[in-house]
């Protein structure tokens, strides 16, 4: 069957060239690394010859794209912001790039990662919340936002970009710009009917959604032998992570695991508004994780999960721990 989309890769080409107006031959310039290949010849030196720039980038299918063509992926981002800002004609400001990045033009990458089989759930949700909020015009999310973009598109890994986009928040801005603190207010109060008995040789744990008091979606099934890799975030992308969160999640929020002794376990990862269990027994309270600033002389502890229990991600990310057989 014929190919109906670009590769990520080429949607890259495709959306410069619409929205920014950077014909295939800049954007090679740009991201073409002037390091030998094999074959003594560098992928910079090919900038001109149009058929390799069609056939070996734009067009080529996503296992023929070699890292060592690139350079470094925030070397590439932030040299694309630069040619934006002195684009011929008009420039584009932070708000156009990020617009162009985050909003409809970026869809056609979406749809290419997608089309390879990309989960592209925690790449939505950086740029959901990097183009969310007062900043979100401001340099650093822009160039963030780029940096998550262009590795998108060159690797088409969304794990890969999402790290990557991390690691470049860290190293060059400090701390993390991509989980808005939420606004304290009073828990509510809910009234909450006694819970059904369970039996003990429950063959899974699952996580369920819920929201105003309905049901969100279908069961997070807890998988016992990949529970070490278990976890809730936004831009988590191991398999059976749970991605499903509102914007004050973090990242790598908690992880769930399964001991030896056929105990589940939940513990916070250092998120910046933390998570709450509620007892399904008695409706207690119990702190998990408490939010960045008031963790202050804190010990992380983990913390036994029951079904019954109810978890909250950050203010309003709600899971009720279910037993069911798989």
């Amino acid at each position: 069957m014929a190919r109906t989309t670009l590769t990520p890769l080429g949607a890259l080409f495709s959306i410069l060239k619409k929205h920014g107006k950077v014909s295939y031959k800049e954007l090679a310039s740009l991201i073409l690394s002037e390091k030998p290949l094999a074959g003594g010849v560098s992928p910079a030196s090919r900038v001109n010859d149009r058929t390799w720039v069609s056939r070996y980038l734009v067009h080529a299918p996503i296992e023929a794209v070699k890292d060592e063509y690139f350079v470094s992926y925030e070397k590439c981002a932030l040299r694309i912001i630069a040619r934006l800002k002195k684009r011929r004609g008009s420039t584009l400001g932070n708000s156009e790039i990020m617009q162009m990045v985050a909003g409809g033009p970026g869809k056609e990458l979406v749809i290419a990662l997608e089309e390879v089989g990309q989960d592209t759930t925690p790449y939505l949700n950086m740029l959901a919340r990097l183009n969310g909020g007062d900043e979100s015009g401001s340099e650093e999310h822009v160039e963030i936002a780029m940096v998550l973009f262009v590795t998108a598109a060159l690797s088409a890994d969304v794990a890969k970009a999402t790290a990557c986009a991390l690691d470049f928040t860290n190293e060059i801005h400090g701390s993390s710009k991509v989980t808005p603190l939420i606004t304290p207010c009073s828990p509510d109060a809910e009234d909450v009917e006694a819970q059904c008995h369970i039996d003990e040789q429950m063959t899974g744990l699952g996580l369920l959604r819920v929201m105003d008091g309905y049901v969100m979606g279908s069961p997070h099934w807890l998988d016992a032998e990949l529970a070490e890799q278990c976890e809730v975030g936004a831009f988590a992308t191991g398999p059976g992570d749970i991605t499903d969160v509102e914007s004050d999640v973090s990242g790598h929020h908690a992880r769930i695991w399964y001991d030896d002794a056929g105990e589940w376990y939940v513990e916070g990862m250092g998120s910046k508004n933390g998570t709450v269990l509620i007892s399904g027994a008695d409706r207690r309270e119990v702190v998990v994780e408490p939010p960045a600033d008031e963790r202050g002389g804190w010990e992380s502890t983990p913390v036994v999960i029951k079904p019954g229990d109810e978890l909250v991600f950050g203010k309003s990310t709600r899971y009720v721990v279910i037993a069911g057989v798989r």
